[in-house]
């Protein structure tokens, strides 16, 4: 181990500069440890020798400290002080551990003995027990789910909820999960035993945050294969990737997230954390389980001594099963007298929604995709759509599947960029696959006027022609000098000419949201989130704090509006008056 190296210094120089200066032998691998986000080196590293022998012959040579000029030293530059040392093998780490580093009961993270809290959960260290007799093997450390996170926290359509009760069911976990929907709206929760003019405010600012109300396709609680207790973490799968952002959403706005009364850790899950079972068997039979749309497929918990036992929540159909039962309630008392038409609408409204139940396809998660592509080529199974009747072997590649081209591209091969999503790509390879996977990309294909700006920007770069449009030269001629069977039908009434829609007036907020991507009638952020409604200009009384009750006087304008009955130049001199005495005030 090489502690204290130059920053500037590669693997490459330091081979170099211990061959040259220090004569070193049986050498194999120089590793430098390095930053894995930023790419700079932590002054760290590790030489791997042929044997021991090689290795005991350096460090007793040069130990305790080495120099190493760099690569940019000059002639008069002094040298670094590197110190060596043996890096410790497994046996000496778990010594050490025994010794006095010690092991956080809430995430199994081992931290050092100078440490009263856990570095990554801020744990309090627990109490030191009864040490046992010598030569006997220390217990297992627990597995409590920290190793299925998902690094640099990954989305994905799992949600992994570690530290949970030891009595939580799969019931119970179901229904915690569920606090992640958004919640529904004032006018649907409104009932009779409500005040009349009574006010109701969000003091959380969460309304709209939060998954779609049935989006939870089923959980998973990780369980003992021989005792069947719970390990206290499981699992929650969501319809898309977006679901799961939005309930991550909902998540950081509350204050602290509890599942039955316990605060309890969430976060995404990475692709190995579910392996595929290639020879399933009758043993095996208990502990796999299958995505939801690929029964043939079985997969198993990455630990082998545990297993996962799924409830499933809700299923793609819900919500056309909730519209149909709803419509096929019968009518109260107070809807006896609707209209033959009003039946006719509900009747069309039925049929739509009995066409389109059986067209509305769930989404397999990218990673149950991954093994399911896998356990295809295995098998030698032809990956085609069943609902596709013109799908076959002869079909070439379909218009439904996922991974096929698009029909049309709104990418900037200059730039990597694609202007549909409004996100910049490091290369034309990744665009290519955010055109054909990314499932943000198929939803934003179905909306027209993210389409049309998409195509603007393409027209503006030159990388797509703009339609010529049709232009009616009649129909200026008949403006500019009158129709030729205008003296005919004189007394006819003149024809109504078409009213040019009213050009709405944006301000210069609204304006430059715009040019960032934003369109009207969606929250901001990234995932649209974000709030929707203009934030209200409203007016304090004078002298009266923050929160203080009656110094709120209303909405500005409208307070301006009573004040100057109208004449909103008179109050904006009076309040630049006022403002000019406070500052005379101040001086003073």
């Amino acid at each position: 181990m090489m502690d204290g190296l130059p920053v500037d210094m590669t693997e490459e120089d330091i081979t170099n500069e211990l061959r040259d200066g220090y004569h070193i032998e049986g050498l194999e691998e120089v590793r430098v440890i390095r930053d894995r986000q930023t790419k700079i080196s932590r002054q760290l590293g590790f030489l791997r020798f042929r044997d021991l022998n090689y290795s005991r012959v350096f460090v007793e040579r040069n130990f305790p400290s080495i120099y190493f000029y760099g690569p940019s030293a000059g002639q008069d530059d002094r040298g670094t002080k590197v110190r060596i040392a043996y890096s410790r093998e497994r046996e000496d780490r778990a010594r050490a551990r025994a010794e006095g580093d010690w092991t956080c009961k809430n995430c199994a993270i081992v931290n050092y003995s100078t440490r009263s809290k856990c570095f990554r959960c801020q744990a309090p260290r627990p109490e030191p027990g009864p040490t046992g007799p010598p030569g006997i093997a220390a217990p297992k450390v627990e597995n409590n789910g920290d190793n299925d996170a998902a690094p640099e926290n990954q989305p994905s359509q799992f949600l992994l909820f570690r530290g949970l009760e030891p009595t939580v069911t799969e019931e119970l976990l179901a229904k915690g999960v569920a606090k992640l929907y958004r919640p529904a709206s004032n006018a649907e929760n409104t009932s009779g035993n409500q005040k009349k003019g009574a006010k109701v405010a969000s003091t959380t600012g969460d309304s709209n945050l939060g998954a779609r109300d049935g989006s939870i396709r089923r959980v998973l609680l990780v369980r003992d294969r021989k005792s069947n207790e719970s390990w206290r973490y499981g699992f929650a799968e969501f319809a898309t990737i977006q679901d799961a952002q939005a309930a991550v959403t909902r998540l950081n706005s509350f204050e602290k997230f509890t599942i039955s009364s316990r605060p309890v850790l969430v976060s995404y899950i990475h692709a190995g954390v579910f392996v595929p079972v290639i020879n399933p068997s009758a043993r095996t039979e208990r502990f796999t389980f299958s995505p939801l749309n690929n029964p043939s497929l079985k997969l198993m918990y990455w630990d082998e001594e545990a297993y996962v036992t799924e409830l499933t929540v809700s299923t793609g159909d819900s919500d056309n099963n909730q519209m149909l039962l709803k419509n096929d309630q019968p009518d109260q008392p107070e809807t006896q007298g609707k209209t033959h038409k009003d039946t006719d609408k509900t009747k069309k409204r039925k049929a739509d929604n009995s066409t389109t139940a059986g067209a509305k396809k769930l989404a397999m998660p990218s990673h149950l995709q991954f093994w399911s592509n896998r356990h295809a080529e295995l098998h030698g199974i032809q990956k085609k759509d069943p609902d596709d009747p013109g799908s076959g072997p002869d079909q070439g590649a379909s218009s439904m599947d996922p991974g096929a081209p698009p029909a049309q591209s709104y990418a900037d091969p200059s730039r990597n960029c694609c202007y549909l999503c409004m996100r910049q790509f490091k290369s034309s390879a990744e665009v290519n696959r955010h055109e054909r996977l990314s499932q943000l990309h198929q939803s934003n294909l179905q909306d027209e006027e993210l389409k049309a700006k998409a195509m603007g920007k393409l027209i503006k770069h030159g990388i797509a022609q703009q339609t010529p449009e049709y232009r009616d030269r009649a129909r200026e001629r008949r403006q500019a000098f009158g129709s030729s069977k205008a003296a005919a039908k004189k007394s006819a009434p003149p024809p109504k000419e078409e009213e040019e829609p009213p050009v709405e007036s944006t301000s210069k907020g609204a304006s430059l949201l715009s040019k960032m991507g934003w369109s009207a009638g969606t929250g901001l952020g990234a995932q649209g989130t974000g709030m929707t409604a203009p934030i209200a200009t409203e007016v304090y009384a004078q002298g009266v704090g923050l929160g203080a009750q009656g110094g709120k006087l209303g909405d500005a304008v409208e307070e301006a509006g009573r004040n100057t009955r109208g004449r909103y130049d008179e109050f904006l001199e009076k309040t630049r008056q006022t403002a000019r005495e406070r500052y005379e005030q101040m001086e003073k």
